[in-house]
């Protein structure tokens, strides 16, 4: 009977082991392109060599011409008059931005841009300056640079060498990448890996929440939420789990978050305790001895009801050993996720030199 029992408890645990085994976790790290850098609109100038007060005086007749001209009805004339002074004098602001507004008149968007960011390296606190900002982006839009980011190399450099099995220099180079552009989401999902790799999850799980502000609309949202909450989650306790365990049956798998272990757990020490209060009732025929009036004893016999429960003892061993077989497994678990460490070392590049970067590794 004991052994049917033993056999009993092995196929449950079985059965609760295939649903614990999980395929090897794969890994996909984002390679998307950083965010595209957009170019100013107005590229910082040069500032204009000093000219003489003839040239200056010049420049003023030659722009009242054109102004003339402009009142007159000839638009080409009074650019043309304008674009000649500015010529003369590149210093005066009044005269660029003049120019620029007769560019604007003549359908000329991109010379009048030009000239509206002229302006504004002439005159940067002018009270016309925010009106100039706004139409030389509104002439000339900001076009965004096609030029690779040396961002990219890194991050390859990052994965190849978490392929490799060199997590934190992994980590490394994806904060490297970071550094290069700081508002690539891809860079920071990949690093948030990288630290979940190492045990630095507080880390990790903030990476994952900068992946999700950078990109709002990822179609992975739910499941790295999911990866968040399970990162913030606090460490196992290896203790605390089998206390749980010896003093509720499965309450060590419930505490280690395997729930069907413990239900299994939980229902199999019930079904022993169950089978230990088992009754059976037999009727057993007695011989016992009295004495007659006269002093004189006789036997007789007599039948009596007896009630017995032959599998207390073998059914409350059968329940122990499940109970502490699954606190003893949820013990393992917990010790295994949460106190297996090991140190590593890495020199890491700084502007000094190197720098020589230890870790704990929880595995």
């Amino acid at each position: 009977m004991i052994r049917s029992a033993q056999t009993f408890v092995l196929v449950l645990f079985a059965i609760a082991g295939i649903a614990r085994a999980q395929a090897p976790r794969n890994i996909t790290f984002k390679r998307g392109a950083p965010p595209a850098r957009q170019r100013p609109v107005c590229e910082p100038m040069p500032a204009p060599a000093s000219v003489s007060a003839d040239a200056r005086r010049k420049s003023r007749e030659v722009a009242q011409n054109g102004r003339q001209a402009a009142i007159l009805g000839d638009n080409t004339a009074a650019l043309a008059q304008l674009k000649e002074a500015s010529t003369i004098d590149p210093t005066d602001s009044d005269l660029a931005y003049e120019l620029a507004r007769a560019y604007e008149a003549a359908g000329a968007g991109a010379d009048a841009a030009k000239e509206y960011c002229r302006f504004l390296s002439l005159a940067p606190n002018a009270p016309e300056a925010s009106e100039a900002r706004n139409r030389a982006a509104a002439l000339a839009p900001p076009t965004q640079s096609s030029a690779p980011s040396a961002a990219v190399a890194i991050l390859n450099d990052g994965i190849a060498s978490f392929e490799k099995g060199k997590a934190i220099e992994a980590e490394a180079k994806f904060a490297e990448a970071i550094k290069v552009e700081p508002t690539w989401a891809d860079a920071y999902y990949d690093r948030g890996i990288a630290r979940a790799t190492i045990g630095d999850n507080p880390q990790a799980a903030s990476d994952f929440e900068e992946y999700l502000r950078l990109r709002p609309a990822a179609v992975d949202r739910v499941q790295v939420v999911a990866q968040i909450e399970s990162l913030r989650r606090q460490p196992l306790s290896a203790g605390q789990a089998l206390g749980l365990g010896i003093v509720i049956p499965g309450g060590g798998e419930f505490y280690t978050r395997r729930p069907l272990r413990g239900v299994l757990a939980l229902a199999a020490t019930a079904g022993a305790v169950t089978w230990a209060l088992q009754s059976t009732s037999s009727t057993k025929t007695i011989q016992q001895t009295a004495t007659d009036p006269f002093g004189i004893p006789y036997t007789y016999t007599t039948t009596q009801k007896v009630t017995d429960q032959p599998n207390m003892v073998p059914g409350l061993m059968v329940g122990g050993a499940i109970a502490l077989a699954s606190a003893i497994d949820a013990y393992h678990f917990a010790k295994q996720a949460g106190d297996a460490r090991r140190l590593s070392m890495i020199a890491v590049p700084t502007r000094d030199g190197l720098a020589a970067r230890v870790s704990l590794l929880l595995r």
